[in-house]
């Protein structure tokens, strides 16, 4: 009888190992599961697209540094206006102070990138990890206000000669898609109407070497004041305008 007591305790005792055993694996698996989701998670698909389909001609891409600022629903109605799609590149603490017009802005269905935090090149190009951080902060920020996320950015005063090898490999690590351009405007040095000739000569000069512009402009009174001109120009002559989508291959210095 003390056998049989002995033989079931013991039975007893492997049965429980046998339950925590099982228990283990199973939680050994969902942690597997969970740290493969996490890695796949960070695996971000590279832009593929050429910036312009064989099939399209004179394509334009407008983008807009800085924003956004207190005259972006003028800016956003103007392009509306002449049904040009453009790209917004924003800062951090502009997308916090006009939360209203970004939502509006993102509603509408424009392109948003990020163009960091502090638009201060000591700060921002202080490392490769204060760059992410930058963009990881204005995504946060952009995602809280308006719902949605973006991977496509814009370094303050573009990528060279500050974005080096490792500081590219950074971001693209972190799963963001670096743009610069094509065609300066300018417009941050005249602050007037002069900057339509200087956007005008320099796409004139790519069409004659059949290359797509992306042309740099700044969310600013000055430039939007102006700003019908040059998108007469453009409808006159036949461009379409584009905005920058996450799967385009991007242009960089």
């Amino acid at each position: 009888m003390a056998k049989e007591n002995v033989n079931k305790t013991k039975k007893s005792h492997e049965d429980k190992n046998s339950g925590t055993s099982k228990d283990k694996k199973g939680v050994e698996k969902h942690q597997t599961s969970e740290k493969k989701e996490k890695t796949s998670s960070k695996i971000y698909k590279k832009p593929s697209i050429p910036i312009v389909k064989p099939s399209e001609e004179k394509v334009i891409y407008l983008t807009f540094d800085d924003g956004p600022s207190n005259r972006i629903e003028d800016l956003m109605n103007t392009l509306e206006k002449y049904k040009a799609d453009a790209t917004f590149f924003w800062l951090e603490p502009n997308i916090k102070r006009f939360s209203k017009e970004a939502k509006d802005a993102v509603k509408r269905g424009f392109s948003i990138g990020l163009h960091g935090v502090t638009h201060d090149a000591k700060k921002i190009y202080a490392s490769s990890n204060s760059v992410v951080n930058e963009m990881d902060t204005a995504n946060h920020t952009l995602k809280e206000i308006t719902g949605k996320s973006t991977r496509l950015i814009r370094t303050p005063y573009g990528s060279y000669p500050y974005m080096t090898p490792q500081y590219k490999a950074a971001v693209d690590n972190a799963g963001f898609i670096l743009w610069d351009w094509n065609v300066d405007s300018m417009d941050w040095k005249f602050r007037n109407g002069r900057y339509i000739n200087e956007v005008i000569q320099q796409v004139e000069n790519l069409e004659s070497k059949n290359i797509t512009p992306v042309i740099l402009l700044h969310d600013r009174a000055e430039t939007i004041n102006s700003l019908p001109k040059l998108l007469k120009y453009f409808k006159k002559n036949g461009y379409t305008f584009k905005k920058i989508k996450q799967n385009i291959i991007p242009i960089q210095f």
